[in-house]
């Protein structure tokens, strides 16, 4: 398994050299047959424009999978539900003490929403 991983990773990182292995091996045949600028000597092309349209081509076909991957990524909303949010704070304000004491005249009930965290240490 490990040497399987090892190899599809070695041809993922040497992929983009591809087409330069190939010009070099078959030099000849594309100077002499898949040059397009054959009949013009003094350009000296050797080739360099079949090179350059592999390129090309090796680099189109990466960007249009990179478009592809992007675009399946995309999600739809299909069913939105809000969070239920109880008005509290308007329950507890309205709150008034039945029984009257001395203590229930000095007490004053304030409420808050965050929540005090001693720190930790």
């Amino acid at each position: 398994m490990k040497t399987a991983t090892l190899f599809l990773a070695c041809f993922m990182l040497l992929k983009p050299t591809i087409p330069f292995v190939e010009y070099a091996a078959f030099y000849d045949y594309i100077k002499n047959e898949l040059c397009v600028n054959k009949d013009r000597p003094q350009l000296q092309c050797n080739g360099k424009c079949h090179l350059k349209k592999e390129l090309a081509k090796a680099s189109d076909s990466d960007n249009s999978k990179d478009k592809n991957h992007a675009s399946s990524s995309e999600h739809q909303v299909v069913f939105f539900q809000e969070v239920f949010n109880a008005p509290i704070h308007d329950a507890v304000s309205d709150y008034s003490p039945q029984l009257i004491t001395p203590y229930n005249r000095i007490y004053k009930f304030q409420f808050t929403n965050s929540i005090f965290h001693p720190p930790l240490g």
